[in-house]
């Protein structure tokens, strides 16, 4: 059956619905294992002190804005067929979907435990404080109190995990094989190589219903919530402190040992330590060149960060002063799309720019601008309404009262949302495979080429590429991020 172009046939095919079934049921082992590490490990981090917690809680921003291909390249340096781990211990993972799940948590475990931490934040404990004066424990007082009042905050997380995790690419495209493939994966197969476009359409289709669903049902958890810094108790002791540094080493080891293996993997050879990889992005024989792709990546990531704050902003402003929740919602709606159908879609919507570099940056900024919608949103609504009253009744018109009073408090939220889109964008790779043209080529599409080819030195090139890449991302928060940014 066609409708409009789109062939809804390819639903009643039970290889797609196979993949569909395997698409769901990943991200939702993804969210089972996320919540069973990052909820508890929330609960301790909100009601213990510790020190450097704030500071912990933003460097888990790195992994979440890391390049897809990074990643691969440290799961498979610690996991793949001559990982480290592989040949200490003789688990080789990379035939199985274990590898894809350890992916899936490197890249959410921390949105999960940073929404999670700001659930539980919000309880006063006074209230868990009752429930042990009336005789429940620690963990009762836990589950019976705190985890009810969290609980829009931790289904928010869930949520958002779980529509990551499904709609993902770059980790089953390169790790999955065909045996693993998604959707997404399907998506891209469809259109890149076989140039069936209205089955893709009908595929990105069904990813959409369930897409507004779920955000839908995510713009009403957090609608109206407030951060507030709870008061901690002192440091945890006994069996509290032993799962909380348990479960802390877990996280930390997930979401921070492949970008490690990475950086050692690219100084790393057969015969040990070897620059023998750097030199080979440098020779004069390299194609592309590494000077091309790198002024590619920041030439697109530019252009890119312009229009994302431009539109991201404005976003913003509307969604705080229509109060609609609709606008709200609509601002995650590309947060939910994975770059893949972003990039078919601009191709199904304007086939005659395919070959045009405007249509990739506009497919960049609808990925990027609703980081610096859902980052600014939280401050625009705790901007203090009577400070902006007080300076109208001093003589300031409108716009000075914003530029005087509302822009210095929003600042440091918008130069972290600037942060987080610009780290995302500088590794952006779905939408390139997709949009790209031979003269485009970039540090992920390089590094994608030398995944695809055999031998340890192309491999080591990958790893340097994505020492790079990781490098720059650090680079981005270094320079804009104003310590306040959230994604809300």
């Amino acid at each position: 059956m066609r409708v409009g172009g789109i062939n809804l046939s390819i639903w009643r095919e039970p290889y797609f619905l196979g993949r569909l079934g395997w698409t769901l049921s990943q991200a939702g082992l993804t969210v089972l294992l996320g919540a069973a590490i990052a909820w508890p490990l929330a609960y301790l981090l909100s009601r213990y002190a510790l020190r450097g917690k704030l500071g912990l809680l933003r460097l888990l921003l790195l992994p979440f804005v890391t390049p897809t291909l990074v990643a691969v390249l440290g799961l498979t340096a610690l996991l793949g067929p001559r990982g480290w781990i592989t040949q200490l211990t003789g688990l080789d993972l990379s035939d199985s979907p274990a590898l894809i799940i350890l992916g899936n948590l490197f890249f959410n475990l921390p949105i999960m435990l940073r929404l999670a931490y700001g659930g539980f934040a919000r309880v006063p404990p006074s209230l868990t404080g009752a429930a042990r004066t009336l005789g429940a424990s620690h963990w009762q007082a836990a589950l019976t109190v705190a985890l009810p009042l969290a609980l829009p905050g931790l289904a928010a997380g869930a949520i958002l995990v779980f529509l990551y995790s499904a709609l993902s690419f770059g980790l089953p495209l390169t790790l999955g094989g065909e045996k693993y493939a998604t959707l997404e994966v399907e998506i891209y197969t469809l259109t890149a190589y076989e140039l069936r476009l209205p089955e893709a359409s009908a595929l990105i289709l069904g990813q959409l219903v369930v897409t507004l669903a779920a955000t839908l049902i995510y713009t009403r958890l957090t609608t109206g919530a407030v951060t507030s810094a709870a008061r901690t108790l002192p440091g945890a002791r006994g069996a509290a402190a032993l799962a909380l540094f348990s479960l802390l080493a877990l996280t930390l080891l997930i979401c921070f040992s492949p970008l490690l293996a990475v950086v050692i993997r690219s100084f790393s050879g057969v015969g040990g330590p070897t620059l023998a990889f750097w030199r080979g992005l440098v020779s004069p024989d390299n194609d592309p060149p590494l000077s091309l792709m790198l002024y590619n990546t920041l030439r697109f990531a530019g252009f890119t960060l312009l229009g994302a704050v431009v539109l991201g902003a404005s976003h913003a402003l509307g969604a705080y002063l229509s109060r609609s929740r609709s606008l709200d919602a609509l601002s995650l709606l590309p947060l939910m799309l994975s770059p893949v159908s972003v990039g078919v879609g601009y191709l199904l919507t304007y086939p005659a720019w395919a070959a045009q570099l405007g249509l990739l940056i506009a497919a960049y900024t609808l990925i990027a601008s609703p980081l610096i919608t859902r980052s600014l949103l939280p401050a625009l609504r705790a901007l203090p309404l009577r400070a902006l009253e007080a300076a109208r009744t001093l003589g300031a018109s409108p716009l000075m009262a914003s530029r005087t009073v509302a822009l210095p408090l929003i600042w440091p939220a918008l130069r972290g949302g600037a942060a987080l889109s610009l780290a995302t964008v500088l590794g952006e790779f779905g939408a390139t495979l997709v949009l790209t043209r031979p003269e485009w080529a970039t540090l992920s599409t390089g590094l994608y080429e030398r995944l695809g080819r055999p031998g340890a030195q192309n491999l080591g090139e990958a790893c340097a590429l994505a020492t790079i890449l990781l490098g720059l991302a650090l680079g981005a928060f270094t320079v804009l991020d104003g310590g306040e940014g959230e994604v809300a």
